[in-house]
């Protein structure tokens, strides 16, 4: 009888300890949740989009529209247009215009199927075929989602593609080109890399 009263006691007392750990640690947690949760909107205001310029703003009929970061300059466009204005390519003929773009080498697709015309307008070389229209080097997932289609999905949902200004705040990616070589696509075997570094002002930010 004793023993079966002893017994009892141990499981009440083991009870009552279990029980005020677990209401401790449940209180702990949430206080950390709420922590956390701050930290998380600190960190939501400091990663905000301060260098809208240097970005256009993406839109998209079903998604949310989202920030892409800018591969072209109008100084670019303007050194195209310094010896292609007003020439084809066919007329660009000759040692100095070969020379021109010497150290550029097609590896994209097979050669016999694609050529520098396949992107490039021959008219206006500085704006790219979309279809039927010419955009500029700045909307090339447009240009490149003609061939790789399931890849320009994943980029707009967010499956593909580099952060510009990391996962918190506003999104704002790179295009296409910002990350791929267009000549040369493919990414050769590379050394993984120390982790870039955070800073962790406004004044720092993109």
């Amino acid at each position: 009888m004793k023993e079966h009263i002893f017994s009892k006691a141990l499981i009440l007392i083991g009870f009552f300890f279990l029980t005020s750990c677990h209401f401790e640690h449940q209180e702990s947690s949430k206080n950390k949740y709420i922590k956390l949760s701050e930290n998380n909107k600190t960190k939501i205001v400091l990663k905000s989009l301060v260098n809208k310029k240097n970005f256009i703003l993406w839109k998209t009929k079903k998604e949310k529209s989202f920030h892409v970061m800018k591969v072209w300059s109008g100084s670019k466009e303007q050194s195209c247009k310094n010896c292609h204005q007003g020439y084809s390519t066919k007329k660009m003929v000759g040692k100095f215009n070969k020379r021109s773009h010497w150290n550029i080498t097609l590896k994209h697709d097979n050669l016999n199927g694609m050529s520098c015309k396949t992107c490039h307008d021959q008219k206006k070389v500085w704006t790219f075929k979309q279809g039927e229209k010419r955009i500029g080097a700045n909307f090339s997932p447009n240009l490149c989602g003609q061939c790789h289609f399931k890849e320009k999905k994943d980029w707009i949902l967010g499956a593909h593609g580099k952060r510009a200004n990391g996962w918190q705040g506003e999104r704002a990616i790179k295009s296409c080109t910002g990350c791929h070589n267009p000549h040369s696509p493919k990414f050769g075997k590379r050394h993984p890399r120390v982790a870039p570094y955070r800073p962790i002002n406004n004044q720092e930010r993109l």
